[in-house]
Formats: structure tokens, sequence, C-alpha cells
């Protein structure tokens, strides 16, 4: 009941916040712009997996103990498969920072969704993605029902009005509507900034076929700073039975150069993908890898 309580003001500060659209949204940024990177739910994928990161990766299944592999090229053969160190030792990664460890048998399955049995003593709690070797550490991640109520305000009241400046779409159609923050979570970056990621959506409810716009935001503001700054932004439109839906997985770094990454799942209705998405110089996001669609 709190966090339904909680959820309910959220939406209902936010379609305040969204009814003052009518202005331009005003610029409070003292520092230059930053560059920011923007792609289309029907631009092409890209395939370029980060191997600091291993050379597979795992995200949880129905339960702790099964999860789905993934290599990073959905074209990869076999003997491939066959060549992954077996049984091999994982570490896996709640959206929380929790970090467990198990054991991972031989992957002999070479079909689209290969599921494996973690072993562990005691077994694995709950997690959401794992890996097989790389250099990888987790970033702890707060969401929504772990934020305070005055800071879910801030966060909401910033995310909305930056996915207010975003362009609409080429026919407007979603022009004017307000926006309701689906999903919610920031991190610290060691050193560096906050990172504000939100999904937001806007609706046309016709009867037959209603329609969504659908945003992932990326944001950032440094510590001495309360503006939020957009990062990375993408969109995608369709019904609201097949758009493209995203979850934030978890954040962590990889390799020696400690790149912040987010692993997010792709929800399409009758399938999923999962994407790797970076940051660059300049604090500047991109997305680095998307899996092909699996239907399982």
């Amino acid at each position: 009941m709190k966090l339904f309580r909680r959820t309910y003001l959220l939406f209902t500060m936010l379609a305040a916040v969204a009814c003052e659209r009518a202005k331009p949204p005003a610029r409070t940024d003292s520092a230059a712009p930053k560059a920011v990177v923007a792609r289309d739910s029907a631009t092409a994928v890209p395939r370029n997996w980060d191997e600091s990161a291993g050379p597979v990766l795992l995200v949880a299944a129905e339960t702790p103990t099964h999860a789905f592999v993934l290599l990073p090229d959905s074209a990869s053969s076999a003997s491939e498969i066959a060549n992954l160190p077996h049984p091999a030792s994982v570490t896996l990664f709640g959206r929380s920072g929790t970090v467990q460890t198990a054991e991972l048998p031989g992957v002999t399955d070479s079909g689209a969704c290969v599921i494996a049995t973690l072993s562990a003593a005691p077994p694995p709690r709950p997690w959401s993605v794992g890996f097989l070797g790389g250099v990888v550490s987790p970033l702890t991640m707060d969401s929504t029902e772990s934020i305070s109520h005055a800071d879910s305000l801030t966060l909401v009241t910033g995310a909305t009005r930056l996915a207010s400046a975003l362009p609409n779409d080429s026919a407007g159609r979603f022009s004017g509507l307000p926006f309701v923050v689906r999903g919610l979570w920031r991190f610290t970056l060691p050193d560096g900034p906050q990172v504000v990621i939100a999904t937001l959506v806007r609706q046309i409810n016709q009867e037959a076929t209603p329609l969504q716009e659908r945003t992932l935001l990326f944001a950032e503001r440094v510590s001495s700073d309360t503006t939020l700054s957009t990062a990375y932004t993408e969109r995608s439109y369709g019904d609201e039975e097949t758009i493209e839906t995203r979850d934030i997985l978890a954040a962590a770094l990889l390799g020696a150069t400690k790149t912040p990454a987010v692993v997010l799942s792709r929800d399409f209705g009758d399938s999923i993908a999962y994407a790797l998405i970076e940051r660059g110089a300049g604090g500047r996001w991109r997305a680095r890898w998307t899996s092909a669609r699996r239907h399982c």
C-alpha cells in the first residue's frame, strides 16, 4: 500500500508537470551542452560486444539456479560454445550491487535458447546478470522503490522535462500528451557524476489500437549541481501490445579502464533481446551491443 501511494503521487505530480509543456522548457545548465546520442528503435542494432566482459552474458531465467547463456554473436558455431571453459566459475550481479559466485557446467546446446543450471553452496539467490571471466565489477543501483519520496519527485520532474525537450514523432501525434514514468534508476560513478535512467510512456487512447511512445533516457548530474543533462536516448512508437519495452538489469564497470556500462532487456512482446550501453569519452553513452531476439 505504501508503494502504491508513492507511485500514485509520482504519477499525479508527473501529469501536472507534463501539462506545462505548452512552454518550451527553460535550459538551466551553465555548462555547454554535451553531444547526445539518440537511437530510434527502427535503426540497425550494433553487434560489437565488449570482450572485457568475458565470452558470454548470463541472464537470470525463471529461477536463480537457471541462466540463459548468450553468446556475443548470434551466428556463433557449436564449436565456439564447446570451447567455453567447463565447468567454469561465474560471477552473478544483482541490480542493487550484490555479488555471488556459482559454477556453470559445460554448455553443449547451440540452440537459440541455451539454459544452463548453476550450482553453488548455498544455492544462488535472486540475481540479474552474470559473467564468465572478464574484468567486471558491479555498481550499486537504486530504483524507485528504494529512493526517498522527495528524491523521486525531483528525479521524475527532471526526467520529464528532459523527455519533453526531445523531438516528437514526425507526425506529431504525441505532442502535448503527458508523460508517465514507468521506471527510474540511479547510480553514481566512482569519482564521477550521478547517472539517472528513466523509462517514460505517452499514450494515444484509441479504442481499437492504442498507440504508445516509449522513451529510454540516460541523464547525468555532477555532485555540485542538481541539474540533469541528457546523455543518451532511445524512442520507439507502436501498438502497446508489441512496442519495445526496456528494463534495466544491472550497471557495472568493465575492463582495466573501468568503462561504465548498463545491461538492459528489450521486450518486444513475442521475443526479447539484451543490450549493453556503454559510457564513452565526454560522458556520451552509446549502444555498444544488442543480442539477437530470443523467442523463449
